[in-house]
């Protein structure tokens, strides 16, 4: 029996540590990233097993329900920057940007995921190479840490330099387990995830849209503002000056991600979920509602979870940029449960990787929604592109505001 919290999760830590580079990366049969051991250059020294984050798991004993006794934060926060641009073009608000402005003012790096849009491939890179800004918003999509993404991690660390890593929670765990020591000097940043889908089915739906609008694709980013942070909105702005703009529900990609249709098969049932391994945990405080915090006129707000000692120095040395609230952690941490996948629904998922993969998201969409969907989100996007629209139904546009 398939038990999809063993699957890999796509962190390379095995193929950064091999010592002899006897793991590739490759494609599996859904486009997800894998690691591959070429038996006739593996030198069986089992360092690949020791430093893979599911090996703890792996005996069978242990289930989702088991934590460590440091897994749940030590502090909470909500917060927002205090600069209104930094807030808008951030997808929350904006707490990355405050953590990782200043690491690279005391001369550090930041590594993060940048989508390439020549190339359609989001990839790990870093703030000597990209500016801050490309590595901002959420991007929704496998992170292609690469043969040698961890290790420049470590080469900078051990250099003395600040670093801030920012990851999957998977991701982040690949990390603590292949940096073997708890660096002060290290950052390790994750956010609420909810799951990865193969790059392949972004890059061939990007591909479909530059052919509709005869144009290439310039910028991209899934979390435009146009609509107000309350709702999930992706943009594509194309050589020719047009701009592609739809909510989630409207857009095939979108839709079909927030309906779980195409993650990596692990993500359906995630270890790391609710068991973070990382110093500090972002996410957008969609409950704010729920605390009496100031809420920023909802443009933006960022939750923020505090894990380490460290990660508590670090956001004490934002404060300066940052309008912070204290929250109650237990309440705060409401988003950190554990997630199942009943094998009754394998198939299923199975099904719909293959469609997304072979057929594009267009399809997929078509088939999960029925024609009554169909014709109410429809609508539904007619009046948000109305403000006026908008206005008068708040009933239909939802929890989002017109900015």
């Amino acid at each position: 029996m398939l038990d999809v919290r063993r699957e890999c999760t796509g962190c390379m830590a095995c193929v950064n540590r091999c010592p002899v580079d006897a793991i590739s990366i490759t494609e599996d049969e859904y486009g997800f990233l894998v690691p591959k051991i070429h038996e006739d250059s593996c030198i069986n020294c089992g360092q690949c097993e020791a430093v893979c984050p599911l090996e703890e798991f792996s005996d069978g004993s242990k289930t989702q329900e088991i934590y460590r006794d440091n897994s749940k934060p030590i502090e909470a926060w909500s917060m927002y920057h205090m600069s209104e641009d930094i807030v808008k073009k951030s997808s929350s608000g904006g707490a990355f940007y405050g953590l990782a402005k200043h690491i690279i003012d005391q001369g550090g790096i930041v590594f993060g995921c940048y989508y390439d849009i020549k190339k359609k491939r989001a990839v790990l890179e870093d703030t000597d190479h990209m500016p801050l800004d490309s590595l901002l918003t959420s991007k929704y999509v496998e992170n292609d840490i690469s043969r040698d993404g961890l290790r420049k991690v470590e080469n900078e660390v051990q250099t003395g330099r600040q670093v801030l890593f920012c990851g999957t929670p998977c991701q982040a765990a690949g990390l603590r387990s292949y940096m073997k020591h708890d660096y002060e000097n290290l950052l390790i940043v994750d956010f609420a995830c909810g799951g990865v889908a193969a790059q392949p089915y972004l890059s061939n739906y990007l591909s479909k849209l530059e052919r509709d609008y005869d144009s290439g694709i310039v910028r991209m980013t899934f979390r435009d503002k146009h609509y107000g942070w309350g709702q999930y909105c992706f943009l594509a702005e194309f050589e020719n000056g047009r701009i592609y703009r739809k909510t989630a529900m409207s857009d095939p990609y979108f839709f079909c991600f927030l309906k779980s249709s195409m993650q990596r098969l692990s993500c359906h049932g995630c270890h790391f979920s609710a068991d973070h391994r990382s110093d500090i945990c972002l996410s957008d405080f969609w409950k704010c509602d729920h605390f009496e915090v100031d809420r920023n006129d909802r443009r933006g707000l960022s939750l923020v979870l505090i894990y380490t000692e460290k990660g508590q120095r670090m956001i004490k040395s934002i404060r300066d940029h940052m309008h912070m609230e204290e929250l109650p952690f237990e309440e705060a941490s409401y988003h950190l449960k554990p997630r199942f996948c009943p094998e009754s629904k394998l198939e299923e998922i199975h099904r719909d990787m293959k469609t997304a993969y072979t057929e594009g998201v267009e399809v997929l969409r078509n088939r999960l929604l029925s024609e009554e969907q169909k014709t109410f989100y429809d609508e539904r996007q007619r009046i948000m592109d109305d403000k006026k629209s908008a206005i008068r139904h708040p009933e239909i546009v939802g929890k989002g505001q017109i900015m």
